[in-house]
């Protein structure tokens, strides 16, 4: 299944908007970077790096000098239990260290389970050699494979996954693998001496704690880590949307697009760029969304032969896309992506996810190459102890429509966690591994490298 199909909001009258590239195609306005929307003349969309860009300020305050207790130490600390952060920690601790994964729900799978973002998008485009070709493998394969060969998902090109049963494997596999999970943790700081990070510091109903630790992977979504890091990221607006399920469709069971037979999803939200870091707008907008999504579904069960449906599930994980995006070492361009880049230093691949225009010209899916990421955009600039994966890696604001989806998030996730453990090893800051070596272990892994 398609963005398009799985955004697309089937329920006559009201609200919510179908969300597609075709739709954002023509909405650009200065200060706005959105999918489908491409720019080709390299120029940056609206750069932000504090809360004063995003929310009126008032004054300050001062927090009171206190002493934090430091309450666990890790080889590396990943912060973000999303598909990026699972990723990272499991293929981190395959490598033989101590992993601390901090996640600020009760459960893993950020945006994929908790946002209801259940199709694997962007495993396939374009090759070199065949017109339609897989450019993912390692992690996620192996999640992929188990979830469709024990039924929890459909459709093995893009799987769209049982979100309970995607929530189970990762907690397995986090188990598996002797990661130690904090739930119910925010990340509220880091400590810093010079240019590395010492601890990362969490809030939860404990109160403050510190994680000592000596590598760091940001696996957040919004760049939590290396915005309190200080390294410098771009701020971009885009859309909202919040998922739903419904159950009760025993009346139609040859049109199902889940591996639960009773169950449909559905999208509600608009096409105009959000500031994610705007907590009152986005508040605003969550409880928009749910009053539509409730009043919608009573509108459908109005409909001949929907009458026993009803509101299964609103997803407890606000829909953003993309809030804050890191300025790395060096961040994808469109235009490599579109041009076969080999880097040398290529820690993964991504596929494709929708259609879109670049240059002027429509893009179809058929047209759309398998692009490389190097390591060097999962780098930031100044902070040496410090890995990005998911959706805040580094990367040019015409490719967000692929670089955020589940499939590249544990491509970049599985990278990084096994570069911040291999620097662990060697001792060695993030930029100076041995760049050789991770591509030998993520080949050993069946991550593919090469076009």
């Amino acid at each position: 299944m398609d963005r398009r199909n799985f955004l697309k909001c089937s329920l006559a009258g009201t609200a919510g908007v179908a969300i597609t590239p075709e739709s954002l195609a023509e909405k650009v306005k200065a200060g706005m970077i959105i999918p489908g929307a491409v720019s080709s003349d390299g120029k940056k969309g609206a750069v932000s790096t504090d809360v004063e860009k995003h929310l009126a300020v008032s004054g300050y305050v001062k927090e009171p000098a206190h002493k934090i207790p430091v309450v666990a130490e890790a080889d590396v600390v990943v912060v973000g239990g999303g598909a990026a952060g699972v990723s990272a920690a499991v293929c981190a601790a395959r490598q033989g260290v101590s992993v601390i994964l901090v996640e600020k729900a009760n459960y893993l799978g950020g945006l994929w389970t908790g946002g209801l973002v259940l199709p694997v998008l962007a495993t396939h485009g374009k090759g070199k050699n065949k017109a339609w070709d897989k450019a993912t493998g390692g992690f996620c394969t192996e999640v992929c494979d188990t979830l469709l060969n024990n039924g929890w998902a459909i459709k093995p090109l893009n799987p769209k996954v049982d979100p309970e049963a995607t929530k189970y494997l990762l907690d397995k596999l986090i188990a598996e693998a002797g990661v130690r999970i904090v739930y119910n943790a925010t990340a509220a700081g880091v400590t810093m001496s010079g240019n590395r990070i010492e601890s990362v510091l969490i809030d939860c109903n404990t109160g403050r704690l510190a994680l000592r630790c000596k590598m760091v992977v940001d696996a957040s979504g919004d760049g939590c880590v290396f915005n309190f890091a200080g390294d410098p990221y771009e701020a971009r607006r885009y859309h909202m949307t919040t998922t739903y399920r419904m159950a009760g469709f025993r009346s139609f069971p040859d049109d199902h697009d889940s591996p639960l037979l009773d169950m449909r999803t559905g999208g509600f939200g608009v096409n105009e760029p959000i500031d994610g870091l705007d907590i009152f707008e986005v508040s605003h907008r969550q409880q928009q969304h749910r009053l539509g999504i409730w009043e919608a579904v009573e509108e459908r069960k109005k409909k001949p032969g929907h009458e026993n449906i009803y509101l299964m599930e609103v997803a407890p994980t606000t829909g953003l896309r993309v809030t804050r995006v890191l300025n790395s070492i060096h961040n994808v361009t469109l235009e490599e992506s579109m041009e076969w880049t080999a880097f040398p230093d290529v820690i993964g691949m991504s596929g494709v996810c929708d259609p879109f225009y670049y240059k002027g010209r429509w893009i179809a899916h058929e047209d759309r190459p398998i692009w490389q990421i190097p390591y060097r955009s999962l780098i930031p600039q100044e902070t040496h102890n410090l890995l990005v994966c998911g959706r805040c890696f580094g990367y040019d604001q015409g490719i967000t429509w692929d670089a955020r989806e589940i499939s590249t998030c544990m491509v970049t996730g599985q990278a990084a966690g096994t570069a911040a453990a291999l620097s662990t090893l060697q001792r060695c800051a993030a930029k100076d591994l041995d760049v050789s070596r991770l591509q030998d272990t993520l080949r050993k892994a069946n991550v593919r490298l090469d076009f």
